[in-house]
């Protein structure tokens, strides 16, 4: 066996036994004592929620509409767009082009090789992916409905 290899399992191993092991032990000797020391006697005064002092006089509950669901679904699928395409953008110093409307061939033509070539088309290609994809969702919410609020 290589010596570098035999390093890497010593190290995974030392993770294992130093530190995995013991956390599990605490975890499961702390699960272990509040099993056998700990009580539990429920009775309608202590599964009542506590409301300052209070009887509560309503259900604890409050039922919300799913449109507001779905609102939230749909901010979030397109806010973490923006979180992908940002630093895509900032990563690829695609911007300039972007806002300033510079073919981009013209700027992929600088590289030397075709292999250079294809490798800057990657990430265009997958952005593009990304987005269909995208307007793929946002389409099929619209057909059904979902960013209706009133039915």
């Amino acid at each position: 066996m290589d010596q570098s290899a035999l390093q890497i399992i010593q190290i995974i191993l030392f993770v294992v036994v130093g530190f995995a092991l013991p956390a599990l032990g605490m975890i499961l000797l702390a699960w272990v004592l509040q099993l056998a020391l700990g009580y539990h006697r429920p009775n309608t005064i202590k599964n009542q929620p506590y409301e300052c002092g209070m009887k509560p006089f309503q259900e604890a509950l409050v039922q919300f509409d799913i449109r507001y669901y779905l609102y939230a679904l749909l901010f979030i699928l397109f806010d973490i767009e923006v979180i992908f395409i940002i630093p895509w953008l900032l990563a690829t110093d695609n911007i300039p082009r972007i806002l300033l409307g510079e073919n981009f061939n013209s700027v992929i033509s600088t590289a030397t090789s075709g292999t250079l070539l294809s490798l800057k088309m990657i990430g265009p290609v997958e952005i593009g992916i990304f987005l269909v994809i995208l307007t793929t969702g946002l389409a099929y919410a619209w057909k059904k409905g979902a960013l209706e609020w009133e039915q």
